[in-house]
């Protein structure tokens, strides 16, 4: 198979325009949906743990263990958050830095 083919044929099959606007709409609504999900999914982490974490100050020693397992488990999750977070301030500072 020849590469001119495979490339004429790719050029020659332009995507509409209409899709693309609906997906970058579609695309801002859906990170904000994922974001939100994540978010609710941290905050039900550290919930667990804290918990799990009362649990062992009242004296529930069976619980020692699953408490710093969640205990871990939420420190992790806030951490990626934070560097998630961390990584869109950067992407929008750096996008506020381009001259137009």
């Amino acid at each position: 198979m020849r590469i001119d083919s495979v490339i004429s044929s790719a050029i020659s099959r332009p995507e509409p325009s209409s899709s693309r606007t609906t997906q970058s709409s579609t695309g801002s609504t859906d990170f904000a949906d994922a974001l939100k999900k994540s978010l609710a999914e941290v905050n039900e982490i550290q919930v667990d743990a804290d918990a799990l974490a009362a649990k062992v100050a009242a004296g529930d020693l069976g619980a020692t263990q699953q408490a710093m397992v969640a205990l871990q488990k939420a420190s992790l999750a806030l951490d990626l958050t934070v560097q998630v977070r961390n990584k869109i301030i950067e992407a929008y500072q750096e996008l506020m830095r381009t001259q137009v």
